[in-house]
């Protein structure tokens, strides 16, 4: 029996995140990615679960995982203070912010948009048809 189940399954658990934390803060150090280490963590972390072998390891994050997801909005707290504390910052410069938070959430609208009206009309041009009315299931032209 190894050491490793002898821990307590949410130790155990958290033994694997911190170590998918680590892994990924080292990466972005050692390889000076423009990434945060702890997402480039993370997204090990998942592609770990697609692989066979080490899907094992992933499951044994669950037990930690689990009770974090239960209370993500306590995770939500510091930046809230932050905002408070930064009030005047951000009221300095609530033009930039709100442009690119709306740029940010308008841009990719647009460009999803047009990439699934794209990917309709290719869809209709493979199967034949003219792409009249197929959308909204009135099987009559739009006026």
């Amino acid at each position: 029996m190894s050491r490793a189940a002898l821990l307590p399954p949410v130790l155990l658990g958290l033994v694997v995140l911190l170590l998918a934390q680590m892994v990924g803060l080292a990466a972005t150090a050692l390889l000076d990615l423009p990434v945060p280490g702890v997402v480039l963590g993370i997204v090990l972390l998942v592609l770990a679960g697609v692989l066979r072998p080490t899907r094992a390891v992933v499951r044994a994050a669950e037990p930690a995982a689990t009770p974090l997801l239960a209370h993500l909005q306590l995770l939500f707290v510091p930046p809230s203070v932050g905002i408070v504390l930064e009030l005047e910052t951000l009221a300095e410069n609530a033009l930039p912010l709100a442009l690119g938070v709306g740029g940010s959430f308008l841009v990719p609208l647009i460009v999803s948009g047009m990439l699934l009206q794209a990917l309709l009309r290719r869809r209709d041009r493979r199967r034949g048809g003219t792409g009249s009315g197929a959308a909204d299931g009135s099987g009559e032209a739009p006026a």
